[in-house]
């Protein structure tokens, strides 16, 4: 398959799809193995898919890596400026192969956080243009399938701007 026809949100959903099937396979591979009938060809041949799937969940993930790696997204200075100030409600998704997708979750939904001593340097990015990666802290207000622990991490240590697929206005 050529995944260089993908773009990074193709690239995601091929990603998201492979290791579902990849996951079911193992699975059927445990259910299978249980039972001693099950022909051994059959084993094989999912192990094969399995093996298929992991090599193709690793090139996607490196054409995502060099897709983002080309051009940040979205900056810190994007998020101040558009909702830091305002203190507007915002839904950010995740990369899927970045430790905030893993961590958080596919998604957050709440307001982007900044420490007054931020402002300055923000605005000064901000008037020069310049769109830096960086941490962002963020207020989770919507999930209450996130955890208590999770929802102070994530105001506490955040997720990197690189880590951002899309965001959407709520």
């Amino acid at each position: 398959m050529d995944l260089t026809k993908f773009d990074l949100h193709g690239l995601q959903s091929l990603h998201i799809s492979y290791q579902n099937v990849m996951n079911d396979h193992k699975k059927q591979i445990e259910d299978l193995e249980q039972d001693d009938k099950t022909p051994k060809i059959i084993l094989e041949a999912l192990n094969q898919k399995i093996q298929y799937f992991s090599h193709m969940i690793a090139q996607i993930e490196k054409n995502i890596e060099e897709i983002n790696s080309t051009k940040l997204l979205f900056s810190v200075e994007y998020l101040f400026w558009n909702f830091g100030l305002t203190n507007k409600s915002v839904q950010i998704h995740f990369l899927t192969i970045s430790n905030a997708y893993k961590t958080y979750g596919s998604y957050v939904t709440g307001v982007v956080l900044f420490n007054e001593y931020e402002i300055p340097n923000l605005l000064l990015n901000v008037r020069n243009a310049i769109n830096s990666d960086g941490v962002i802290r963020f207020k989770e207000i919507v999930s209450e399938e996130m955890s208590k622990e999770k929802k102070e991490q994530l105001q506490k240590d955040g997720f990197f701007a690189s880590e951002i697929s899309q965001i959407y206005f709520v």
